[in-house]
């Protein structure tokens, strides 16, 4: 694993040395710049959306399991874009897309990773509860605290 951080780190650098050339260095950090602008747009506006995508499914009995991988893939593009190197904003712009996105939620999918299904009543029905069944029985005993003193027993009080 060590090696594998190693070589991204190297590929980055590589990748700054590579557009400073190209580019020059003023329009690399202008670029540098505008990702993480864009990175933080990305946080900024995802996080409220994902959670309505995925409460509008739930009320209307739909699957938010889209709205789920879409948020997800959307924050880690946000957050490889937070941080400085070519190499993360092209992995991070991949992420954006739908297509690239679709493709990856079933590869994931495919590999066995847990999906969490979940179950919702349609609008106008009570969500399932429990069974009723169970009763539990129970006598109760209310115990007072003990009296604890305020100050040190003297020789004229009783503890």
């Amino acid at each position: 694993m060590r090696f594998v951080v190693a070589a991204v780190v190297l590929a980055e650098i590589a990748g700054f040395v590579l557009v400073g050339r190209g580019l020059g260095v003023l329009l690399t950090l202008l670029l540098v710049v505008l990702a993480t602008v864009l990175g933080a747009a990305i946080l900024r506006r995802e996080g409220g959306e994902s959670i309505a995508r995925m409460q509008h499914a739930l009320r209307t009995g739909g699957d938010p399991r889209p709205a789920l991988w879409r948020g997800g893939f959307r924050l880690a593009a946000a957050l490889l874009l937070l941080v400085p190197g070519f190499l993360g904003d092209i992995v991070a712009l991949l992420l954006l897309l739908p297509p690239v996105q679709r493709v990856l939620a079933r590869r994931f999918a495919v590999q066995g990773a847990r999906i969490v299904t979940v179950r919702s009543a349609h609008p106008g029905e009570e969500p399932p509860r429990p069974p009723q069944d169970r009763v539990i029985d129970a006598d109760w005993e209310e115990i007072p605290a003990p009296k604890r003193p305020t100050h040190r027993p003297s020789g004229w009080t009783r503890h």
